[in-house]
């Protein structure tokens, strides 16, 4: 809330916001609940906040966070409780992205005269961040109106690329590494979550596919060809910057440096 509505200070500490401007906020009014959804909600907040808050990611992949997240949506937004909450989530996803450059790109500005001994891919990675944009991911790519779903549950994972199954044994199946996370799949709906996990790999939870494979599978085929242009033109973009034979050890902290920011696995770009 301070973020998004608090007065900018001009960098000078943490963003306030006035009391007469409280009600400009749209913060829960306690009164209009019922005694059981008071209860419900004072439940599941409790359980949240007698803990320390941990990273966005992190955060979003607890239990207890996607129950009390849950409850609001179904609050906030009934029967489009799921389409509202994954919109919500990809939102705070990029807020926080968009955020970090902010203040990468403040911390660049500040050590503009200090003469740096060490070489910080980050200021680096933050600009190709921001001029390629952040990553496609494939829920974006869905049509808003699929008709009928349904719902594939990704379990929690390591942290490992995510591929298809290729032998007669594990065809349909969705493989972490060398290992099966979701089997019986069809085709369509198995590349799916792999276009979900390749850009999100630290995705878990539950997520609502088409149940025509064929609008599945078209999906996937228009983010496979986003990822692939987004992907090429990051890369270029740190050739770019840093385009001498020498600078190659440069070119790969930048790079791992960018997929740290955009949540990537290690090794996702190729910069050698």
């Amino acid at each position: 809330m301070a973020e998004v509505y608090g007065r900018r200070g001009g960098g000078d500490g943490v963003l306030h916001t006035y009391i007469r401007e409280l009600s400009q906020m749209p913060l829960l009014d306690p009164t209009l609940l019922t005694r059981t959804q008071a209860e419900d909600l004072v439940a599941l907040f409790s359980e949240v906040a007698s803990r320390p808050a941990l990273s966005t990611d992190e955060e979003l992949r607890r239990p207890d966070r996607q129950a009390l997240d849950a409850w609001a949506m179904r609050y906030l937004f009934g029967e489009d409780a799921d389409a509202a909450g994954r919109a919500v989530e990809r939102a705070l996803r990029d807020l926080v992205i968009e955020r970090t450059q902010r203040t990468v790109s403040g911390r660049e500005q500040q050590q503009k005269a200090v003469r740096r001994t060490v070489f910080d891919p980050a200021p680096l990675a933050s600009r190709v961040l921001m001029d390629c944009g952040v990553q496609p991911k494939f829920i974006e790519f869905l049509p808003e109106d699929f008709g009928p779903s349904v719902e594939v549950d990704v379990p929690a994972h390591e942290d490992l690329p995510a591929r298809l199954g290729d032998s007669l044994m594990d065809q349909g199946d969705v493989l972490v590494g060398d290992r099966a996370l979701i089997t019986g799949l069809d085709d369509g709906h198995a590349a799916a979550v792999v276009a979900l996990l390749t850009a999100e790999p630290r995705f878990s939870g539950s997520v609502q596919l088409p149940l025509a494979e064929d609008i599945a599978q078209a999906a996937v085929d228009k983010w496979s060809r986003r990822w692939s242009e987004w992907k090429a033109g990051v890369e270029k973009a740190i050739r770019e910057v840093l385009p001498k034979a020498a600078q190659a050890q440069r070119r790969s902290l930048v790079a791992r440096e960018l997929e740290e920011r955009a949540g990537l696995l290690p090794r996702t770009l190729v910069v050698e």
